[in-house]
């Protein structure tokens, strides 16, 4: 199952029962008395999932290693390239 069809299973599965409450066509004690809350579900889940994407970007940034050794690599690897085509006869600023 590729990864947009877990998405959009997972989609349905939750906006389904939800449309169904939003419409009335399921009706019980609970969905009268939590009417307004199911109504917002959806926005709470987008908000949610936002708050839990800026987290994992916040986190993985503030651990992000510096790697020395490759850009030193790097910065070798340029040089030698540079010196590799002004030795062909191309100018380089």
């Amino acid at each position: 199952m590729t990864k947009l069809m877990e998405w959009l299973t997972g989609a349905v599965l939750i906006l389904g029962p939800w449309s169904a409450v939003v419409t009335n066509t399921i009706q019980n004690e609970f969905t009268k008395q939590y009417y307004l809350e199911i109504l917002l579900f959806p926005v709470l889940l987008v908000a949610l999932f936002g708050l839990a994407s800026v987290a994992i970007i916040a986190y993985r940034v503030y651990t992000f290693n510096d790697c020395k050794e490759a850009a030193e690599e790097l910065q070798n690897q340029i040089k030698e390239a540079k010196a590799d085509l002004t030795k062909k006869g191309l100018k380089l600023d």
